[in-house]
């Protein structure tokens, strides 16, 4: 069946498919950083800490009605167009009652925080979830085909046009409402291309609803509770400190939040296409499983450290001088992170086998250690306090994850923990490397020394943990994983250049695993 990754494909479709995507918000993480640099530059921190509040309600509050329509349809072996209608119909459902939600919700919240702005901000970017809500649900099936084309379209041209408006408004009217603005545009965007790239002409119907409701119960709770992790904080710091304040701590998130965003996130959907593929074939699955936890614990790990080691060039590069109070935030922001780069293919693992109720228990115990301690650490020691407990409870998920692993996959705990030593011995060498060079340049004083700081720094890191990783992995006796993909694709990309006599300027040869697989029907069958 065309329509289907074959299973000796599914490791190539998935290594393809995860990297289109991860080009995909590499590109959408430079444009946001294009918006950074204009907006910071134009409003102040106040502007971006009551943006904030508006912002992590809204996310709560989607959460809470979250379903996982998409991963439902993702494990049904064919989805029918009764299928693709029930997902559509609950999609809208969900979106006209969150905005319902909200908008009841929009002005007891600005009476909490005694700022009467907060009712229409509200209201306005309630429209982002709503619309992303309603996307054509026809797109699961190329991600079903593990091709992710049409995903690596949407994202990047949704982020342009939400540039575009955001800073255009940004430019004309230097008010808040620039940033709610590209929020709301971008969900926008991507919902009116999805329909241009997987038509769907849309139909009500709950006949199949069972299919979802099966799936979604636990998962609903799972993703409340994930939610209240990364948003009661900046709820809680709304509160309790200044808008400016608070503007300065969304901002340092935003920017460490930068390697997960761009590279992990758009990760997950290749990765639980393949693992659900892969099935009841245990050893194929622990071996799947772990060449992904070693592949994002060596990318992920060296941008995280590297981010705190050039956290104060970086904020006056990307966010300007008058910034300067989110650098300490960002350094540690970026080093309690760090836990989560290792277990973070346990997501997709644990969605593939539908273990829902699971994931809600991790979900519980990383709300459970970080909520007390956030609630103090934030009276004692204020933004560290909530640092702290960010790190605490990331690696309390870790060691969860571990145990999580072991048994769906039969991998060991200590199997697991030493598939990282490279990457963790390469960084330890990268921040020796990197240390060692910031003697030698002069302080970030001004803009010019702090660009000179973030590109030597930056090559100078890249560069340090690329030979630390090659040489511990020829040590080690060049194991399977990702060095070794990499080693093998430049070979083979060599070899085809050399034997068609075009240097660099030939024609490449076109790998079969990244040829994308259409549809049986077409792409207009569900018209």
């Amino acid at each position: 069946m065309s329509g289907i990754a074959k299973p000796s494909n599914i490791g190539a479709r998935t290594a393809t498919g995860a990297a289109l995507m991860v080009a995909a918000r590499l590109m959408t993480r430079f444009i946001d950083l294009g918006s950074m640099l204009v907006l910071t530059r134009i409003l102040v921190p106040a502007d971006f800490g009551l943006v904030a509040i508006a912002g992590s309600l809204c996310a709560l509050m989607e959460a809470i009605l979250e379903l996982q329509i998409n991963q439902a349809l993702l494990r049904l072996p064919a989805v029918a167009r009764l299928h693709y209608d029930t997902a559509f119909t609950i999609g809208l459902i969900r979106g006209v009652v969150l905005m319902a939600i909200l908008v009841a919700s929009a002005f007891p919240v600005a009476r909490f925080y005694h700022d009467a702005r907060l009712f229409p901000l509200v209201c306005f970017l309630g429209l982002s979830p709503f619309m992303r809500g309603i996307m054509s649900p026809r797109m699961v099936a190329f991600q079903k085909q593990l091709s992710f084309g049409r995903d690596f379209a949407i994202e990047l041209c949704g982020k342009g046009i939400s540039f575009v408006f955001g800073t255009g408004m940004a430019l004309l009217t230097h008010s808040y409402w620039a940033i709610a603005l590209n929020t709301v545009m971008y969900s926008g965007a991507m919902m009116v291309q999805s329909y241009c790239f997987a038509p769907y002409r849309p139909r009500l119907s709950l006949r199949e609803i069972h299919v979802f409701a099966g799936f979604t119960g636990w998962m609903t709770m799972a993703q409340i509770v994930s939610a209240l992790n990364w948003q009661f904080e900046r709820l809680l710091l709304g509160k309790v400190m200044s808008r400016s304040a608070l503007g300065m701590f969304s901002t340092a998130i935003d920017i460490t939040n930068i390697p997960f965003l761009a590279l992990f996130t758009p990760m997950a959907r290749p990765l639980l296409a393949a693992f659900s593929h892969l099935g009841e074939d245990r050893e194929r699955l622990a071996a799947s499983y772990q060449k992904a936890s070693v592949a994002m614990a060596t990318v992920g790990l060296p941008l995280l450290i590297g981010e705190s080691l050039v956290a104060d060039s970086t904020v006056r590069v990307v966010v300007g001088p008058a910034w300067a109070g989110a650098v300490p935030m960002v350094r540690w922001l970026a080093l309690s992170l760090t836990p989560a780069v290792f277990t973070l293919a346990t997501w997709p693992l644990l969605l593939a086998f539908g273990r829902t109720k699971t994931l809600l228990k991790r979900n519980l115990l990383e709300f459970g250690v970080k909520f007390p301690l956030a609630i103090a650490g934030v009276l004692y020691a204020g933004f560290s306090g909530v640092i702290a407990a960010r790190f605490a409870s990331e690696l309390a998920s870790d060691i969860f994850g571990l145990f999580l692993v072991r048994g769906l996959t039969g991998l060991g705990v200590w199997e697991q923990v030493l598939g990282w030593k490279r990457s963790v011995g390469a960084s330890v060498f990268m921040v020796l490397a990197v240390e060692g060079l910031k003697w030698l340049l002069p302080p970030v004083d001004t803009l010019a020394h702090a660009a000179v700081d973030l590109l030597a720094c930056g090559a100078c890191g890249a560069v340090a943990y690329t030979v630390g990783l090659c040489g511990l992995w020829v040590v080690s006796g060049r194991p399977d994983g990702i060095e070794t993909m990499v080693f093998d694709r430049a070979r083979r990309t060599l070899s085809a250049m050399k034997g068609r006599g075009g240097g660099m300027f030939g024609r490449p040869v076109p790998f079969p695993a990244s040829q994308p697989v259409v549809e049986q029907g077409g792409q207009d069958s569900f018209h």
